[in-house]
């Protein structure tokens, strides 16, 4: 099943957050860059043996990553990252990312178009 949820992230210098359901997407400046950061939501887990990805509608796929692990290297244990190089107004793209709710037996893809 696929979920598909629209948002639009407008990008600056400030910190910006773009509420979501499953997923939220933080943007930061990092130096002359943009870090993005995927937060889920409490009841989700993000799959981290199927790293989330940002693409970009130049065909450029940016994958999200962390160190940080469950024991079991499943899921992210921290929300994931990537950095967008240069700074940008807005991102344009679809992130997708494979998300467990936390008492389901299986992931589910989950595609957000930016």
């Amino acid at each position: 099943m696929v979920w598909l949820i629209t948002i639009t992230a407008a990008l600056g210098c400030a910190r910006e957050r773009v509420p979501s359901g499953p997923l939220r997407l933080e943007t930061t400046a990092a130096g002359p860059d943009t870090r993005l950061t995927l937060i889920p939501a409490s009841y989700i887990k993000l799959n981290a043996r199927v790293k989330p990805a940002l693409e970009l509608a130049d065909g450029t796929v940016l994958r999200f990553d962390s160190a940080e692990l469950t024991a079991d290297s499943a899921y992210f244990s921290v929300p994931p990252t990537v950095v967008l190089p240069g700074r940008h107004e807005r991102v344009r793209g679809t992130i997708r990312a494979s998300v467990c709710e936390n008492d389901a037996p299986v992931c589910r893809s989950l595609v957000l178009e930016l």
